[in-house]
């Protein structure tokens, strides 16, 4: 499986916010092997395990149970790095959205947001790694809204916030916060809202500003594909699967490098185009089932296979059991030699 990570800048927010709770930064940067350069350094990469540990740390040591909700609650723009102050810059909440996937991978591989819309709702999801916790889910969804009801004039409450792991002991401080209905143990993570909430103008919207952001942006993104990047790949691969699974040329050309580098990028993580597709499209195959009440035909067609049954050959021959059997009892996943 694919090995999840989180900008510095990501992680860096979280250790500010529990050192203004008290706990030392030296333990925390510690806690997760980082100096205080390697979290000042926008280009470095945190493993999401150890942004997950300072969230258990967090929780355990500043006795704050829903850790994840509290962080979100407190968003700050920083915590998106640029893409943050793009999408604040936006003129709208629909032209944000579109900003936010042309430049999700700036954030890492930590997780997938992506919405559906029809003529009168729109759903927001957040599909994370496996990996992921109650805290770190809790942090994403929360920070949407905080962002939203931030910057926007709008007193419309959201319709439903929904979480798929289970409710704590009292709603009070959620439904407060969301000023809506929030639904745990659900079968997504996300949230809905009116479809014309979409066309909320954003009070700190700025052309000029976002023209600039939007430049230093496609910057990151030309070096990163300069570069090869496999999150760059995996956003690729990710946006094309639905219509078709790319091959070794056409990823190099939308890299602009030739198929022999795209090669020799491969081969510098010990792996190949065949297993990292493989790998990209069984991760997200855990997290639909596991996230989403999405059938195995619309899970199959979203990554690419042919037809449902080599979707299911497919992750049977990886982990030893079919879709549905570990829809029905999600266990940790073992690979099938």
């Amino acid at each position: 499986m694919l090995s999840a990570s989180l900008p510095s800048y990501t992680v860096r927010s979280l250790v500010n916010y529990l050192n203004s709770y008290g706990l030392a930064r030296e333990k925390l940067c510690s806690l997760i092997k980082v100096s205080e350069e390697q979290l000042n350094d926008p280009e470095y990469a945190i493993a999401a395990e150890h942004y997950e540990a300072l969230f258990a740390f967090g929780a355990k040591e500043a006795g704050i149970d829903n850790i994840g909700f509290q962080f979100g609650k407190a968003f700050e723009l920083s915590v998106w790095g640029i893409l943050g102050f793009i999408v604040a810059a936006a003129p709208d909440v629909k032209q944000a959205l579109a900003l936010q996937k042309r430049y999700q991978c700036l954030l890492g591989n930590s997780g997938l947001a992506y919405h559906e819309s029809d003529q009168q709702t729109v759903t927001m999801r957040w599909l994370s790694e496996c990996c992921s916790s109650a805290y770190s889910v809790e942090q994403v969804i929360t920070a949407w809204l905080a962002f939203a009801f931030q910057h926007t004039n709008s007193s419309e409450a959201p319709i439903s916030v929904h979480f798929t792991h289970k409710a704590p002991d009292s709603l009070v401080q959620y439904e407060d916060f969301f000023r809506c209905p929030v639904i745990f143990d659900g079968e997504f993570n996300g949230v809905k809202l009116k479809a014309d909430l979409l066309n909320l103008p954003l009070r700190t919207s700025n052309t000029e500003v976002l023209n600039v952001l939007c430049c230093h942006a496609e910057q990151r993104l030309t070096q990163k594909r300069n570069d090869a990047s496999l999150d760059i790949i995996r956003q690729y691969i990710i946006e094309v699967l639905p219509d078709h699974v790319p091959d070794l040329a056409e990823i190099a050309q939308h890299l602009g490098i030739s198929s022999r580098q795209l090669q020799r990028q491969f081969q510098r993580f010990d792996t190949s185009l065949t297993q990292y597709l493989d790998s990209v499209r069984l991760s997200l195959a855990v997290s639909y089932l596991t996230q989403t009440e999405h059938k195995l035909i619309y899970i199959a067609q979203a990554l690419g296979y042919s037809e449902q049954s080599a979707f299911q050959r497919a992750f049977k021959r990886r982990f030893g059991v079919t879709p549905g059997e570990y829809r029905l009892a999600p266990v940790p996943l073992r690979l099938v030699d």
